[in-house]
C-alpha cells in the first residue's frame, strides 16, 4: 500500500506552502542576539529556491540538501542563523531526505523543526501540520506503526484546527493505508474516498495521484470481499500506464483471493520483481493453495535470495509475510516443528514489540500492533500448529500451548474491536474471526475431558462469552463512560449529530437507487464516519475514559451464582462445528454439556420455526413431529441440568436466536404433550455480561405503572410511503390492546414518529402496537411504522440506525407488539441484528417484541392480560408466563403456539411495581380491626359512665 505514496511525494510536498513560508520568515522575530550574515541570508535562499523548483530533479534535490546542512552546520557553529530559517531548514531538509527514502534521517530532521516551533508558542500551530504529516508517513515506511498512527493523527488534529491547510489529500490517504494495515478496511476505504474527493474538487487534477488512490480503494474493497469491484478498478487504471508492477500485484491478490488461481498467477508473472519482490511471496502462497509444494518452496526461496543481505529491512512486512508463508508450507509438509519456528518470527515481525523466539512464548500487549490482523493470522496458524502436534503425538503440553496461543489470538481481537471506530467495522471483524473462538472452546473442553475438575469447562464458557453481543455491550458501557468528568460535552453534541446524520444517510442511500447519489451518498458518509474518528480519538485524550474502554472483564460462573435466586438458571448455548454446547449456571452449580450432531438439529429447529411462523385460522398445527424430537434432543437434556430451576434464562446462538423456548413440548406426548410454558418461566439475555450490569443498574420500584402507547393503525389501513411496503393493514384489535393503560396513549392520526420522539424519555413503560418490517438482508433498512402523517419515509418510520443514536436509559420495559421486531440479520455471536437490539443498544432494560407476524387478536389479548399482571408486581418474565397461561386456559378458538409464543422478554427480569403482598394485607386488617374494637370499647365505657 505505500509504494505508491512514496512513488508521488515529489509531485506533492513542494505545492501551496511557499506563500505562506515566505510570509513567516519575513514576519516572525526570534530573538535571536544576531542577524544572519550576508553569507547566510544568500545560503539559505540559494536552498529555498531549489528547493521549490516546479520541476525539481535529483541533482537540483541534491545540491538543496547541501546548502541545507552548510547552513545547520553552521548553525550549530555560531548559533547566529535566526529560529525561523532554521525551522524551514530542518523541515525542508526532511522532505528531501524523505524522497530519497532516508526516512530515519528525515524524522530526525522534522522532530528538530518541531522542537523549534515548541520554543516559540506565539508561532502558528498550523507550522507543525506539515511536519506531523510528512513525520506519520516516515514512520509508516519504518514500519513503526504506533508513532505513525500519533503522527498522523496529530496532523488530523491540526487540519480540523485549521480547515484550509493545503494537501490534506495526502494526509487522508495515509491515514487510509494506516487503517488498512490495521484491517479496518471500512474505515481505510473512507479515508481513500474523502482523498479523490479532494482532489476532484480541485482542477487540474494530477492523474497520477488520483490513480494512487483508486488502487488503494480498490486494494480495500477486495479485502472487504467486493473482489469484482476491486478487478474493474484494477483494470480501468491499468490503461494509465502507472505503477503498473503495483496494479498487477493487486490484480493478482485479488483473483486469488477469489480462488482464481491460474489467473492469479498470469498477473503475478507480469509484476517486475526487481521493484516488487514481495510478489515472491504471493507467487509461493498460490503454489501452495494449487498443492504444489516445490513451486511454494522455489518461490520462498526467490524471495529469501531478493533481501539478502540487508536488501530490505529486517522487519519488513514482506518478510513477516515471507515467514508466514513459509510457517504454511511447512505443516503442509508436516514439518511442525519447523512451522513453529517460521510462525513465531512473522509474530515478531507483525508485533513490532515483541520479540521472544520461545515457540512457547505469545505477546500478551498489543498496543503499536497496527498490523493487527496479520499479526492475528500468525498466532491463529501457530495455535491450529499446536493442535495438529498434539493430534499428532496426544501429548498435552501440545494442546496447552495451543490454548494459550488462541487466548493470546484472542485478546488480540478485542483489542482489535475496541479500536474501531464504527460497529460496521466490528461487525465486520466479527463475521470473519468466529473461528479462533470456536476452536479455543473446543480445546478447553478437551482438557477438560482430560482434567474435569481444573476448570477447563469454566474456561470454555468465559471463552464462548467474551465474543457474545460484545460489540452492543462496548457501544452501552462506552455511553456510561461518556458521563465521566472531564469529558467535553461539546464532543458528546458532536458525537450525537454524527450518528444522527449517519443514519439519516443510511435511510436515504436505502431509498437511492440513482447510481450518481449512491456515490455522492457513499462520500458524504465516508466523511461522516471520519469525523466519528475523530471524535473518537479527541474522547481517549481523556486517560481514565481510554483505561475504561480497553478493559475487559468478564464474569465466571463462580461470580455469576450471586446475582441468581434460588429457583433461577442460565442456560448459555455455544455452536462450534457440529457440535452445540450447554452450559448451565444455578446458584448451588456449573455444568456442561455437549449435543453432537448439531446439523440436524438446526434442521429440526427451522421446520418448527416454519410452523410457528406460518399460523393459519382452522388449520392443524403441523409441527408437534419436529417438537417431539426437539424434546428429545434439546428439552430434555435441559431440565436434567437444569434440575429444581423453574426459571430459565437463555442465551441463545446461532439459530436458537430465533427459536421461543416455551413453545417447545415439556414431555413426550405427541401432538397433545404440552408446552414448556406450563411448567418454566423463560426470559432471554444477550450475554452473562448484561446480567451482571444489569443487577446493578437499581431503580425504585413503582406504586403504579405508567405508560407511553401507540396505535396508529386500529381505525384503518394506511397508504405508507415506501417502495416496497406500500400500504400498512389495519390492525383493529391494537387500540384494545393499548386500552386502559395508565400513563398517555396515541391512536391513529396521533400516533406518530414525531410524538414518540417527544414523549419517550418521560415514561418508564412504553408500548407499540403497529407494523415493523425486518430486513434480514440489510438490517439498516428495518423499521417501525407510524401514522403516515408527513408522507416521508424517514418522518414516519423509525429505523433501525436511528434507534442507535437515541436515549433511552429511563426506558425500564419496550413492548413491540409489531410484528417481526426480533427478526434481522444473524450475526456470528452478536445475535440478531433486529429492532429489539437497537432498543436494548438505546439503553432500553428490558423489551418484550415479536419474533414473528401473528394473530393481532392473541397478541393484544396476551398483552392486555400481561400489564395487569405487571401492575400487581410480577417480575417481567413470570407476567408474560402468567399472561400466555390465560390465554392458553381463555375460550380462544386457537391455542396453539403459534398463536402466544411469538411474544417473547429479552432483558432485565426485575419487577415494576411494588408488590403488595398478603402479610401487608393482614398487618392492615388487623389494624383496622383493633381500631374497630378499640371505637367498640370505647362506646361502651361511655355508656356505662
Amino acid at each position: 500500500m505505500g509504494e505508491q505514496v512514496k512513488a508521488t511525494i515529489r509531485g506533492i510536498v513542494w505545492k501551496g506552502w511557499l506563500l505562506l513560508a515566505t510570509l513567516l520568515v519575513c514576519s516572525y522575530r526570534t530573538g535571536n542576539p544576531a542577524q544572519p550574515s550576508p553569507a547566510l541570508l544568500a545560503l539559505y535562499k540559494k536552498a529555498s529556491r531549489l528547493f521549490h523548483l516546479p520541476n525539481p530533479t535529483d541533482a537540483t534535490d541534491s545540491l538543496a540538501m547541501t546548502a541545507y546542512q552548510q547552513l545547520i552546520a553552521q548553525h550549530n557553529k555560531t548559533g547566529e542563523v535566526p529560529d525561523t530559517m532554521l525551522f524551514y531548514a530542518h523541515k525542508n531538509l526532511g522532505i528531501l531526505l524523505d524522497v530519497q527514502t532516508s526516512y530515519a534521517a528525515a524524522i530526525k530532521a522534522y522532530l528538530q523543526a518541531q522542537r523549534i516551533k515548541q520554543q516559540h508558542p506565539q508561532w502558528s500551530d498550523s507550522l507543525l501540520y506539515e511536519i506531523a504529516e510528512h513525520a506519520g508517513s516516515a514512520y509508516y515506511h519504518l514500519n513503526n506503526f504506533d508513532s505513525a498512527s500519533y503522527f498522523l493523527h496529530q496532523a488530523e488534529a491540526l487540519a480540523q484546527r485549521f480547515p484550509h491547510i493545503p494537501e490534506k489529500e495526502r494526509l487522508y490517504n495515509d491515514l487510509g493505508v494506516l487503517y488498512y494495515e490495521n484491517g479496518n478496511y471500512l474505515q481505510s476505504r473512507n479515508y481513500f474516498t474523502q482523498a479523490l474527493d479532494i482532489i476532484n474538487k480541485r482542477p487540474p487534477k494530477d492523474a497520477t495521484w488520483v490513480v494512487n488512490i483508486e488502487n488503494n480503494m480498490a486494494a480495500a474493497s477486495y479485502k472487504l470481499g467486493q473482489y469484482q469491484q476491486a478487478i474493474t478498478i484494477y483494470k480501468t487504471i491499468c490503461s494509465q500506464k502507472v505503477f503498473t508492477s503495483q496494479i498487477f500485484l493487486n490484480l493478482g491478490l485479488a483473483y486469488k483471493a477469489m480462488g482464481n488461481y491460474a489467473e492469479a498467477l498470469k498477473w503475478f508473472h507480469q509484476v517486475n520483481t526487481t521493484t516488487l519482490p514481495r510478489v515472491f511471496n504471493e507467487l509461493a502462497h498460490t503454489h501452495l493453495l494449487l498443492q504444489h509444494p516445490d513451486s511454494t518452496g522455489y518461490y520462498l526461496q526467490q524471495f529469501a535470495r531478493s533481501t539478502s543481505p540487508n536488501k530490505a529491512p529486517p522487519n519488513s512486512m514482506y518478510t513477516g509475510m515471507y515467514y508466514l508463508y513459509r510457517g504454511y508450507w511447512q505443516i503442509d509438509q508436516r514439518q511442525y516443528n519447523d512451522a513453529l519456528k517460521s510462525l513465531q518470527q512473522a509474530i515478531i515481525v507483525f508485533s513490532g514489540h515483541f520479540n521472544n523466539p520461545n515457540v512457547q512464548a505469545n505477546p500478551v500487549q498489543f498496543t503499536g500492533a497496527f498490523t493487527s490482523y496479520r499479526l492475528f493470522d500468525a498466532l491463529f496458524k501457530k495455535a491450529a500448529t499446536f493442535e495438529a502436534i498434539y493430534k499428532a503425538t496426544h501429548t498435552e503440553t501440545w494442546l496447552q500451548a495451543a490454548l494459550q496461543t488462541y487466548s493470546s489470538a484472542i485478546t488480540l481481537l478485542r483489542f482489535i474491536e475496541k479500536s474501531y471506530d464504527t460497529d460496521e467495522a466490528k461487525l465486520f471483524l466479527k463475521n470473519n474471526s468466529q473461528q479462533v473462538y470456536q476452536n479455543a472452546v473446543t480445546v478447553c473442553l478437551q482438557l477438560h475431558a482430560l482434567h474435569p475438575n481444573k476448570g477447563y469447562a469454566q474456561q470454555a464458557f468465559v471463552m464462548a462469552e467474551r465474543n457474545k453481543a460484545s460489540v452492543m455491550y462496548s457501544g452501552i458501557t462506552q455511553k456510561g463512560f461518556r458521563k465521566l468528568a472531564g469529558i467535553d460535552p461539546a464532543l458528546l453534541q458532536q458525537e450525537r449529530n454524527i450518528k444522527y446524520n449517519l443514519a439519516r444517510l443510511s435511510i436515504r442511500n436505502d431509498q437511492t437507487q440513482d447510481s450518481a447519489a449512491l456515490v455522492s451518498l457513499a462520500n458524504e458518509k465516508a466523511g461522516y464516519e471520519i469525523q466519528l474518528a475523530q471524535v473518537q480519538h479527541a474522547l481517549e485524550q481523556n486517560s481514565l475514559y481510554y483505561q475504561l474502554k480497553y478493559q475487559e472483564t468478564y464474569p465466571r460462573p463462580d461470580s455469576l451464582q450471586q446475582y441468581l435466586g434460588r429457583n433461577q438458571a442460565v442456560i448459555s448455548f455455544y455452536a462450534t462445528g457440529n457440535t452445540l454446547h450447554l452450559f448451565v449456571i444455578t446458584r448451588s452449580r456449573f455444568q456442561q454439556a455437549g449435543i453432537d450432531s448439531f446439523a440436524s438439529l438446526q434442521q429440526a429447529i427451522t421446520y418448527w420455526l416454519t410452523a410457528l411462523q406460518h399460523p393459519e385460522n382452522g388449520r392443524r398445527f403441523k409441527g408437534a413431529p419436529w417438537g417431539q424430537q426437539l424434546y428429545q434432543r434439546l428439552v430434555k437434556p435441559l431440565q436434567a441440568l437444569t434440575g429444581d430451576a423453574t426459571e430459565w434464562i437463555i442465551i441463545p446462538d446461532n439459530i436458537l436466536y430465533y427459536l421461543p423456548f416455551e413453545s417447545l413440548p415439556r414431555e413426550a406426548g405427541g401432538a397433545d404433550a404440552p408446552p414448556l410454558l406450563e411448567t418454566t418461566e423463560i426470559s432471554y439475555q444477550f450475554s452473562t455480561r448484561f446480567i451482571v450490569a444489569q443487577a446493578a443498574r437499581k431503580h425504585s420500584l413503582n406504586t403504579s405503572l405508567q405508560t407511553l402507547a401507540f396505535a396508529p393503525f386500529a381505525q384503518a389501513g394506511k397508504p405508507f410511503p415506501h417502495p416496497e411496503y406500500t400500504f400498512m393493514q389495519q390492525l383493529p384489535a391494537s387500540a384494545q390492546e393499548i386500552a386502559h393503560l395508565p400513563g398517555l396513549s396515541f391512536t391513529n392520526q396521533q400516533a406518530t414518529k414525531e410524538k414518540f420522539l417527544q414523549h419517550l424519555q418521560q415514561y418508564p413503560v412504553i408500548h407499540l402496537a403497529t407494523h415493523a418490517i425486518a430486513d434480514t438482508g440489510n438490517s439498516a433498512a428495518s423499521f417501525i411504522a407510524f401514522y403516515p402523517q408527513t408522507g416521508e419515509r424517514t418522518q414516519d418510520a423509525l429505523y433501525l440506525e436511528e434507534l442507535y443514536g437515541l436515549n433511552m436509559e429511563k426506558t425500564q420495559l419496550m413492548i413491540i407488539s409489531a410484528c417481526e421486531t426480533g427478526h434481522g440479520q444473524l450475526v456470528n455471536s452478536e445475535g440478531v441484528l433486529s429492532l429489539t437490539r437497537g432498543f436494548a443498544y438505546a439503553g432500553c432494560a428490558s423489551m418484550v417484541n415479536s419474533l414473528w407476524k401473528a394473530d393481532d387478536n392473541s397478541t393484544a389479548a396476551i398483552l392486555h392480560q400481561f400489564h395487569i399482571y405487571l401492575q400487581k408486581g410480577y417480575t417481567k418474565s413470570k407476567a408474560l408466563r402468567q399472561a400466555k397461561l390465560d390465554y392458553l386456559h381463555s375460550n380462544a378458538l386457537y391455542k396453539t403456539p403459534d398463536y402466544w409464543a411469538h411474544l417473547i422478554l429479552t432483558g432485565d427480569n426485575q419487577p415494576l411495581v411494588k408488590a403488595v403482598t398478603w402479610y401487608w394485607w393482614l398487618l392492615v386488617i388487623g389494624a383496622l380491626v383493633a381500631v374497630v374494637l378499640g371505637m367498640s370499647w370505647l362506646k361502651r365505657r361511655k355508656k356505662s359512665t
